[in-house]
């Protein structure tokens, strides 16, 4: 009896176990760990449709390509037909076509939002006429305007005479400015009216009770309040427009003699038409860059104007 005990006695292990951690900095790694849990799909959702193609386009600029496949590393040259006189040319016809498009669809949707701000019969009615080009596609709108504007058969034939506006370089930029424009006002129209119902009635009663005009209460009052949103509209509009090419594919496709051929468009052509894929991610990639160069300067913009 006393050898079993003493057997059993020098085989039992007295070594302490380790000691759990304290509560405390399970709780603190938790509070750090749980944030990046919680973003972490999100981020990887990113990566994968926004980083991932960003970077596959960067490669296959700088290579030569057959179909989808890389062939040679050729480095900038890509880049130098790009930014060739014809590239070049497509630049500048982007810069007219967004800075146009945006001279006439800003000052547009800020009109018939003040329009629509008013209390007057039907206001419902006219908000429902006036933001109903928002909801037609880009392609059915291309359809329809190419056969408004069509010289021989359109139902506006008679106001142009000849082959319509589509047939020149000239009236095919200014017409595809207009449909442009046509598509986009109700969005302008829309943050507008949203802003222009947050401007205090206080501040514009108390401009006309100091002798201001309608027309000065506008300008030394309204505007100033709402030039956050008038900058913000101005920011997404212009990448809208800098990206958009359905509606100038399917107007004009271009024409003629590539009076409309603007770099988004061309970045389409260059891989889906001709297969030139790595010339094509060239041109997405300096249309990428001025997005953001845009996008940037106008955010400093915003950013001024909110700390002056």
């Amino acid at each position: 009896m006393s050898a079993t005990s003493t057997v059993v006695t020098a085989g039992t292990d007295h070594r302490p176990s380790a000691a759990p951690p304290p509560e405390g900095a399970n709780a603190a790694r938790r509070r750090r760990l749980g944030p990046v849990a919680l973003y972490l799909p999100a981020l990887v959702l990113v990566a994968l449709v926004s980083v991932f193609p960003i970077a596959y386009a960067l490669r296959l600029s700088v290579y030569r390509t057959r179909a989808l496949r890389t062939v040679e590393f050729i480095g900038w040259d890509n880049f130098a037909t790009v930014l060739g006189p014809a590239g070049w040319a497509d630049i500048a016809r982007t810069f007219v076509y967004v800075v146009a498009s945006l001279l006439l669809a800003v000052p547009l949707g800020l009109a018939l939002a003040v329009l629509l701000n008013k209390q007057v019969r039907f206001v419902r009615l006219f908000r429902v006429v006036i933001l109903l080009p928002w909801v037609v596609s880009q392609t059915v709108a291309a359809l329809l305007w190419k056969w408004l504007l069509n010289g021989q058969y359109g139902p506006l034939h008679g106001l142009f005479g000849g082959e319509g506006p589509l047939s020149s370089t000239w009236g095919s930029m200014a017409s595809l400015i207009v449909v442009n424009v046509w598509l986009s006002y109700p969005l302008a129209t829309i943050l507008c009216l949203a802003a222009l119902q947050t401007v205090p009635a206080e501040q514009i009663e108390a401009s006309r009770v100091d002798g201001c005009t309608p027309r000065q209460s506008f300008f030394q009052v309204i505007v100033p309040t709402i030039r956050s949103t008038l900058l913000i509209l101005v920011i997404m509009l212009t990448l809208l427009y800098f990206n958009m090419v359905t509606l100038v594919y399917t107007l004009t496709g271009g024409g003629p003699f590539s009076g409309t051929q603007v770099l988004s468009l061309n970045a389409f052509l260059q891989s889906f038409q001709f297969f030139k894929i790595g010339v094509g991610a060239a041109y997405s990639v300096v249309l990428f860059v001025l997005n953001i160069v845009f996008g940037v300067a106008y955010i400093r913009v915003l950013k001024g104007k909110n700390d002056g």
